[in-house]
């Protein structure tokens, strides 16, 4: 059952469309003209993303794709960096399939799957909505349910509430980090977090494209303590180099060809989708049991760091009421973990009945063992 979505609201940048030229840095004009106007339809996305994860009919929206081998603390955009470019903060991932992801689509978060993609034709900077705090910055990925037209821009008019465990909080001396994986802040925090902080989400429409615009770079700026780099957005040739990655100085690459449009009717999924081999059970029962070893490995993990960082915050008040206030901040806190582990076992469960398995690794997990039992037997016979 999918969750429910809050819509969001909007913040502006202060660096104007008509001067992003001459501030952005040089240009590689091989870079840049490597790819405008390719063009692919939605099975590019299909056979581009089938290593990395596993398509699935959904009922409201067709075909959506959840990732293989993500931890139980993982969310969308958590894993990579910002970089502020001329089509404003732009996600530059550490995943190999981050291209398309967090750049086309949109994310909701299924109690079955997990996190859910959603694929779309419309190319974004980050697909995000922001908050902001006076220790804090936060971003969490937009529900399908946001629409965009390049004529009138955003198009989500709720106000108010994606729900706190689906934001990333991280220090905002900490938002340039080029590792941000590291800095997101347990997600049972958010239940603090987001009470401190207010909306700072707005897009604006750039050279016919989206362009993601709040935090404001100033106050960035002076939290971090130095200077946000500007650079400029240009199209590289593939996936491969298109996820953000430099193409020269004071330039990063994107991958950002225009998608057809879907027909009408739901498209059906390319053969690609449906040659996944079966998984004998035997197979199946050995990675079920290592990913379930993983996923207590993850949720002690996130324990630990949790009592460490309510330690800290603790140590810094002084005795008497603010000091209970933030007692109870961290009762809720602690309920909120118990929730999410209880949450994430609910889900591994069910993705392991539904074979949402790297089939790749449980083949080469029993070969491996095969073999090791081979040669054991040798041994024996020797």
């Amino acid at each position: 059952m999918k969750r429910v979505f809050a819509p969001l609201m909007w913040l502006a940048l202060i660096v104007a469309a008509a001067g992003c030229a001459a501030s952005y840095g040089r240009t590689d004009l091989r870079a840049s003209g490597r790819s405008p106007g390719s063009q692919v339809d939605v099975s590019y996305f299909y056979e581009s993303l089938s290593p990395y994860g596993q398509w699935f009919q959904e009922p409201s929206y067709g075909w959506c794709w959840t990732p293989y081998d993500v931890s139980a603390d993982w969310r969308p955009y958590s894993d990579g960096h910002w970089v502020y470019t001329d089509y404003g903060w732009s996600w530059a991932a550490n995943e190999s399939w981050g291209w398309a992801p967090y750049h086309y689509g949109r994310w909701f978060f299924d109690d079955s799957y997990g996190w859910v993609w959603v694929p779309g034709t419309d190319w974004a900077p980050a697909w995000v909505a922001w908050r902001y705090g006076d220790d804090y910055v936060g971003w969490a990925p937009l529900p399908p349910r946001a629409g965009w037209d390049a004529s009138i821009g955003l198009r989500f008019a709720d106000a108010g509430a994606i729900r706190p465990d689906e934001w990333c909080f991280v220090p905002r001396p900490h938002l340039l980090d080029g590792n941000l994986r590291v800095q997101v802040t347990v997600v049972a925090r958010n239940v603090t977090l987001f009470g401190r902080s207010r909306d700072a989400t707005r897009f604006e429409v750039r050279n016919g494209r989206p362009a993601n615009v709040g935090p404001d770079v100033a106050q960035i700026e002076r939290s971090v303590g130095r200077p946000v780099p500007r650079v400029k957005i240009v199209d590289v040739d593939g996936p491969a180099r298109g996820g953000g990655r430099p193409a020269g100085e004071g330039i990063v690459g994107f991958f950002r060809p225009t998608v057809r449009p879907m027909p009408a009717e739901r498209a059906t999924a390319p053969v690609v989708v449906d040659r996944r081999n079966a998984i004998p059970d035997v197979e199946l029962q050995r990675q079920g049991d290592v990913q379930q070893r993983k996923l207590e490995s993850d949720l002690k993990a996130e324990r630990a760091r949790l009592a460490r960082d309510q330690q800290n915050e603790l140590r810094t008040q002084a005795p008497g009421p603010g000091a209970d206030a933030i007692r109870q901040q961290h009762a809720a806190e602690q309920q909120a973990f118990e929730a999410h582990a209880t949450q994430q076992r609910q889900v591994f469960a069910q993705r392991l009945r539904k074979q949402i398995v790297d089939p790749g690794k449980v083949r080469n997990a029993g070969k491996s063992d095969n073999q090791g039992k081979g040669r054991g037997r040798d041994k024996q016979g020797d």
